[in-house]
Formats: C-alpha cells, structure tokens, sequence
C-alpha cells in the first residue's frame, strides 16, 4: 500500500503525535509499505529535507505557539503530489489546513480516507484568549468545526475508550477505538543510574513527569501539592522533562511557593535519554485531562512505573487503580494517590510492564494494517471496532 499522512506536526517537533507518526511509518515500512508525510515546514526544513518520503508545504507559525505552524494554501500542490505517487489511501492526522488539504485531496482524486482524534483542541483556547467566556465561546466553535471536519472522513480512529465517548457526545459518530503504541522494548530498558548522578539525587523518591511543558498539562496541579506531599515525603524530587511556552510560567510557579529545591525543570531530553528518566523514578504523574491516550504514561509503565492519571481521561483505558497505579476522581485525591504510587509502586512494577506490553508499537501497526485492508476491501463499510489491546 501507498498510504499519505497528513500532519500538522512532525519532526523535528517531538509529541505525542509525532511519535504515533513515527511508530507507525516505521512499522509499515517494515512491511513493505510506503508511507509518505505531508506537513506544515520552514524554509529552511524544505531546503535541507532529505528524505524523499517528506514532504513540507510553505507555511507561516503559529504565532501563540511558535513550534507549530500552518501550511499555506496546500491544496494543489498536495493535489498533484498523491496523483504523481498513486496514493492508495489518505490518513489525516491533523485538523488545520493540512488536514483540509487531506479532504481536497479524496473529493478530487477519489482517493479512501480516514483520520485520526489525537488532541481535545476544544480545551486549548487559552492559547487565542486568556478571557473566559471568549474561551467557552471558541470551544463550542471548534466542537462545530470538529463535527463538520469528521464527517468527511470514512472512520475516524481514536485512542482511547474515553475518548470516543467524548466525541460520541459532541456528535461525532463515526469513530474506531485503535490506541497508539510504544516501543515498549526500548522503554523497559533504561538505565537511571547514571540520571541520579546526574541530578545528585542519591536515594531520593523521584516523581517523573514527562511531555510539552504546556498549562493544558495541568502541572499546576502538581506543583500546588508538592508542599504536602514533601511534608509527608521529605526525602521526594519532582522531575519535569520537556520544555514549552508554558514553562517560565511553572518556574515561577515553584519559585513563589519556595520550592526550587525540590523541582528539576531537564527542558529538551533527546529521546534515547528518556528510558533512563523512566528507570531513574519512582512515580510518574500525569494530572492531564487534555490527552486522548497518554503515551508517555505507557512509556513509563514499560519502565514498571505506576502512574497517577485522572479517572475520566484517556489513559484510564490502562492504568487500573491500585494494579498499575492510581486514578483520582477529584483533583483535591491527587495528592493522595500520588503518596500511595510512591509506597506501593514497586509492588505494582510487573503488572504495569504486562500491561504496556500490550501497547506495544509492532503490535499496534498490525492491527492498523488490517484496518486500512478493510477500508479498501469494503469502501464506505470500514471495520466498527477493532481488537481490543
């Protein structure tokens, strides 16, 4: 098969998405498949590309969050591209321009497509305003968007059980649970040795939280516990990888409540550093109501870390209360169920390998692969559900 993705986001960008991306093209070209990206880029990235798979339409940043950007008037050149390459089938991953480039592209050339959920965008309107009502006003719009975005698409693949029924309540119908996958074997063998030593933690309990240091994260949870936490736990380090817009913000955060001995801000971690974060901690918490699955979280669980995750999220699909961690139901629980992941966790530590296994990408590829099989064996009539994981 010939599969087009069209993205939003891509390298050198480095999220949830972009490592979903990169899961899944790797795993079908390891079954022989070609898949080929069409995304928002620089100048510069145009010039210097060297891969003959990528392909970067001009596009000007997003100027509330300048990592991202949006591709300009992309619809004749993608257009002439998927025509050029004989396409088979388009997955969108995106929902901006890119992603209506995706919609011009199956009307026109009468080409099957399907597209992915990956962000509840609806929940990120504090990057346009910061006043409230603008904020519910916009999200009601993008939900309108949303609908009529989706509908042009055959099925729509979402992550996480949660997350459908989000959607299914926003009137988005149309959708297929296929969560994203890890490389579980890379996760689980990370050495944090050398990542104490680094930090000179010592024997320290080390709280991890890794991903784009951003507010819809929710870290200000975290921080506006840790007081009570140490004061339980004194001998506790809380460990935030990643960097983002958001990140001066938490800083001062921690600097106002006099906490800067206890928070270690790594910014950018290069990926082949992160297994030895996940060996090096002892908790992992993720207090985002904002991801439609949470890789990171399965990442961590692969490290046999327990995670500490809000009950109505997208990664309560797989952490379980009390076997691979702690779910809160009320934000005022979090504090709690983060004390009980750093006594109990490492009685839970096999459980939450077993379960990431589960997750992991080469897994997850193949059942894609069936997937798109069905879409162009059948049309219109995709596959309902997949297996389940």
């Amino acid at each position: 098969m010939k599969i087009a993705y069209f993205t939003d986001t891509y390298l050198p960008n480095n999220d949830g998405v972009v490592t979903c991306l990169l899961n899944y093209r790797k795993g079908l070209e390891k079954r022989g498949h070609e898949v080929f990206i069409f995304t928002p880029g620089t100048k510069k990235q145009k010039q210097e590309n060297k891969d003959s798979n990528v392909y970067y339409f001009t596009s000007a940043s997003f100027k509330p969050y300048p990592d991202y950007r949006l591709a300009l008037f992309p619809f004749q050149s993608a257009r002439k591209m998927l025509k050029d390459i004989g396409v088979d089938i388009i997955h969108s991953h995106g929902i901006a321009t890119t992603g209506l480039a995706a919609i011009d592209c199956a009307k026109n050339l009468g080409i099957p497509s399907i597209a992915s959920f990956h962000t509840m965008v609806p929940s990120a309107t504090h990057y346009l305003t910061s006043r409230e009502d603008m904020q519910k006003f916009l999200e009601d719009v993008s939900w309108k968007y949303l609908r009529w975005y989706y509908k042009f698409f055959r099925r729509v693949l979402v992550p996480s059980t949660f997350t459908r029924q989000v959607l299914e309540k926003e009137g988005i119908s149309n959708t297929t649970v296929m969560p994203a996958g890890i490389n579980y074997r890379l996760y689980s063998g990370g050495d944090g040795e050398w990542i104490r030593k680094r930090h000179r933690l010592g024997k320290k309990k080390i709280v991890l939280h890794v991903g784009r240091v951003v507010k819809e994260k929710n870290l200000e949870l975290l921080i506006n516990e840790a007081q009570s936490i140490i004061n339980k736990k004194s001998n506790v380090v809380f460990i935030i990888v990643g960097k983002g817009p958001a990140e001066e913000y938490y800083k001062n955060l921690v600097a106002l409540k006099g906490l800067e001995e206890y928070f270690i801000f790594t910014g950018f971690v290069p990926r082949k550093e992160l297994p030895d974060y996940y060996d090096a901690a002892d908790a992992f918490a993720f207090p985002s109501y904002f991801d439609t699955q949470g890789l990171v979280a399965l990442e961590a669980m692969a490290a046999g870390l327990p995670v500490v995750a809000p009950a109505r999220s997208g990664s309560s699909d797989f952490v379980k209360d009390g076997e691979t961690g702690y779910l809160f139901k009320e934000e005022v629980d979090f504090r709690e169920k983060l004390l009980l992941a750093l006594e109990n966790g490492k009685c839970m530590g096999e459980k939450c390998k077993e379960v990431a296994r589960k997750y992991d990408a080469d897994k997850r590829v193949e059942e894609l692969v069936g997937f798109y099989e069905e879409i162009l064996k059948n049309g219109k009539n995709g596959p309902a559900k997949p297996s389940s994981p």
